[in-house]
C-alpha cells in the first residue's frame, strides 16, 4: 500500500503540469483580518470538529439475540400483546457489515452502493465530539477508514471486499401495513410496539422521554410504579416490566407514548448562512437518508433549492437523520480527501419531528457552499447559458486551505489522484467567501465542460502552450464572473462581492491594465458587457464590443487552439452592430498578455 502510495505521489508531481489550476480566484489584495480567518476554522459549532470521536457503546438493540431475549421477556410479561398467529420467529432479516476496503476502487465501490449506504461511524456508540468524518482506530491506513451497513440478509454482499458480519439483526416488518389496517394487521402492530419496546427496554436503548411515558411494575401489575418510582427504588427500567394494558391509547392521546402509530413524513430544512451577502439559503439537491432508531435506512429525499425534504411516509416514529453533499448522478462532494463523501450525520433522535439544520460557519457551511454551487451548475446553469456538460459521478474535494489553489484535474491526473476537482476554503492566505466558494466551483466544473466539448485542447503534449493557458483559463474565468453575478444579483438587491473594494464579483479583472494581466483575462466578460474600461482609465484595453452570449463565445472556442482561431470564430459570428475593426481590436489586449506570458 505504502509503494502504491509513492508510485500516486510521484505521478502527481509529474501530472501537475498537465492540470487545469484557478490560480487566484480573489483579488490579491483580498485578505481577511487575523481574527475573521481564525473564525473560520475554530469549531464554533456542532460538526466543525474535523474527525468524530467515539464514547460508550451501547448494546446493538435490534440484534437477533436481543429481539429473541425480548421476545422472552414479553411473554412472560402478562400485560403484554400476542402476536395473533399464536407465534412469531426471530429471524435473521438483515445484517451489519463492517467493510474494510483496500484500496481507492473498493473505497468507491463501497461508497456508491445505494443499497448498501453506508457510514463511516458505528451505529452502536454514542458520540462524544461530532466531526465531519471518522477514522477508525483499528484501521491501519490514514487514509482508507472502515465503513458499516445494514443491510438485507438477502443482498449479495461483494465477496472481493474484505468485510466482516458484526450481528445478525431483526427488524418488524410495521411499515408493510397499509394506512387503514384489519383488526388482525392492528393486533400485529400492537406485537409490534411491544416487541420493539422490550427490546429497547432490556438493551438500555429507550430514551428519557420514552421511559416516562410507561407505567411499570415488579411483579404485580397492580403496582402502576412510575419511572420516578423506579428511580427512588434504585432500579433500573431494565430491570422491571411495562404494564402495557395501561399503554397511553393511540386514538385520544396521539400515541405520543408509542414506537409507531399512525403514518407520517420525516421531512426536514437544510439551510446554510451565505456570508458574502449575509443571507440564508437552501442547501440544494443534498440526499438526506433517514434511519429506524439510527440504523436501517427505512427512507431517503433530496432537499429542492429551497433546502426542504419529504420523504415518503412510514410507522417508526423514533428515528436519526443524516443529509449527504452530493447529488447522484452528476457529483459527489469529499471531506477534505477522496476517501471519505462529505456528510452531516444527527446524533440525537427525532420522534415524529422534523430535521432543521442550519450552517452558520465550519467545515458542513463550507461543504453546502461546494453543494450549491455543483448543483446550481449541473441543473441550472449549463441549461440556462447553454454550456457544455461536465460530464456525471465528478468527485469534488473541498479542502479547508487557504494557501494553495484549486483545481481540475485532466483524465489521465484524474485516474491517478481518484478526484476530478478541488475546492480549497481560501487562497493566498484569505478566505474566498460565500460567493468565491460558489465562482471558485464555476470556474472548475467549467474546466470540465470545455474538456468534454474539446478533449484535444487539454492534450498532455500541449500543456506548455500560453494560447492553450489563456484561452481555457480566460473562458472559465469569464463563465465565473457572468455566472456568479447573475446569481447573486438574483439573490440581493445591489450585490456587493465579498473580494476587496466589492462592486462586481471580478471586476477588478477590468481595472487592470494589459501589463498586469495573467491568463486568467476579462476577455468573455469584455465580449458580452457594455463596458468600456478605456473611457475611465486609458491604459486599459480598448472595449468597444458588445451583445455576445456565452453560449456563442462557447461554440467560437470548440476545436480552436490559438487565440487567433477564436478571434475568427467569433468575428464569423458577431452579434448586430459588431465590427471586425472592432473585435481585432479588442483581442489585441489578448494577444499582448499572451506575448507577455513570461510575467506570469
Amino acid at each position: 500500500m505504502k509503494r502504491f502510495k509513492l508510485f500516486v505521489l510521484i505521478t502527481l508531481i509529474t501530472l501537475g503540469l498537465f492540470t487545469s489550476c484557478n490560480q487566484d480566484d480573489i483579488d490579491e489584495n483580498s485578505v481577511l483580518s487575523s481574527s475573521e480567518f481564525d473564525s473560520q476554522v475554530s469549531p464554533r459549532e456542532e460538526g466543525d470538529f474535523k474527525y468524530t470521536v467515539l464514547g460508550k457503546k451501547k448494546e446493538i438493540p435490534c440484534s437477533v439475540e436481543n429481539m429473541a431475549s425480548a421476545y422472552e421477556s414479553l411473554l412472560r410479561n402478562p400485560t403484554a400483546k400476542r402476536h395473533p398467529s399464536g407465534n412469531y420467529s426471530i429471524n435473521k432479516t438483515h445484517l451489519y457489515v463492517k467493510f474494510k476496503p483496500q484500496d481507492s476502487i473498493q473505497n468507491d465501490k463501497i461508497l456508491n452502493d445505494t443499497i448498501l449506504a453506508v457510514s463511516d461511524e458505528p451505529f452502536e456508540y454514542e458520540v462524544v465530539n461530532k466531526g465531519s468524518v471518522y477514522l477508525d482506530p483499528e484501521a491501519t491506513d490514514t487514509t482508507l477508514t472502515f465503513y458499516y451497513s445494514v443491510v438485507s440478509k438477502d443482498h449479495q454482499i461483494s465477496g472481493e471486499i474484505p468485510h466482516e458480519i458484526l450481528k445478525d439483526l431483526h427488524f418488524t416488518a410495521e411499515d408493510a401495513i397499509g394506512e387503514t389496517p384489519t383488526d388482525n394487521e392492528e393486533q400485529i402492530l400492537d406485537f409490534y410496539e411491544g416487541l420493539n419496546t422490550e427490546a429497547l427496554k432490556i438493551s438500555d436503548n429507550l430514551e428519557e422521554d420514552e421511559k416516562k411515558n410507561h407505567t411499570y411494575f415488579i411483579s404485580d401489575p397492580e403496582e402502576r410504579l412510575t419511572y420516578d418510582d423506579i428511580k427512588r427504588l434504585g432500579l433500573k427500567v431494565r430491570d422491571v416490566q411495562i404494564n402495557y394494558d395501561l399503554e397511553i391509547d393511540e386514538v385520544e392521546n396521539g400515541d405520543q407514548g408509542r414506537l409507531f402509530g399512525r403514518k407520517w413524513r420525516p421531512s426536514g430544512t437544510i439551510t446554510v448562512q451565505e456570508d458574502a451577502i449575509d443571507q440564508s439559503v437552501g442547501v440544494m439537491g443534498a440526499r438526506v437518508r433517514v434511519r429506524k432508531w439510527g440504523w436501517l435506512v427505512i427512507r431517503k429525499a433530496p432537499t429542492n433549492r429551497t433546502g426542504y425534504f419529504e420523504t415518503s411516509r412510514t410507522r417508526t416514529k423514533r428515528v436519526k437523520y443524516a443529509c449527504y453533499f452530493k447529488h447522484d448522478p452528476y457529483f459527489v462532494v469529499k471531506a477534505g480527501t477522496t476517501f471519505w463523501n462529505a456528510r452531516d450525520r444527527s446524533h440525537s433522535t427525532h420522534t415524529r419531528r422534523s430535521w432543521r439544520r442550519h450552517y452558520s460557519s465550519g467545515r458542513n457551511q463550507f461543504y453546502a457552499f461546494i453543494q450549491n454551487g455543483a448543483y446550481d451548475y449541473y441543473t441550472r446553469v449549463i441549461y440556462d447559458y447553454n454550456l457544455s456538460h461536465p460530464g456525471f459521478f465528478k468527485k469534488i474535494v473541498g479542502k479547508m486551505w487557504y494557501n494553495t489553489s484549486s483545481h481540475a484535474l485532466s483524465n489521465l491526473a484524474s485516474a491517478f489522484a481518484f478526484y476530478n476537482v478541488r475546492i480549497t476554503i481560501g487562497s493566498g492566505g484569505s478566505y474566498r467567501g460565500s460567493d468565491g466558494i460558489y465562482a471558485t466551483t464555476v470556474h472548475e466544473l467549467t474546466h470540465l465542460g470545455h474538456r468534454n466539448m474539446d478533449s484535444g485542447m487539454f492534450s498532455i503534449f500541449h500543456s506548455g502552450s500560453n494560447n492553450r493557458k489563456l484561452l481555457t483559463e480566460s473562458w472559465a474565468e469569464g463563465v465565473e464572473t457572468i455566472v456568479t453575478n447573475d446569481r447573486y444579483d438574483d439573490l440581493i438587491n445591489n450585490y456587493q462581492s465579498s473580494q476587496n473594494g466589492g462592486g462586481r464579483w471580478n471586476s477588478f479583472r477590468q481595472r487592470q491594465t494589459e501589463m498586469n494581466m495573467n491568463q486568467y483575462t476579462p476577455i468573455v466578460d469584455d465580449l458580452i458587457d457594455n463596458l468600456n474600461q478605456n473611457t475611465t482609465n486609458f491604459a486599459r484595453p480598448v472595449d468597444r464590443v458588445e451583445n455576445y452570449t456565452l453560449n456563442r463565445i462557447q461554440s467560437a472556442l470548440d476545436n480552436c487552439r490559438d487565440i487567433e482561431c477564436w478571434e475568427n470564430k467569433l468575428n464569423n459570428n458577431r452579434p448586430a452592430g459588431v465590427t471586425t475593426a472592432e473585435l481585432n481590436e479588442l483581442f489585441d489586449y489578448v494577444r499582448a498578455v499572451r506575448n507577455n506570458a513570461a510575467n506570469w
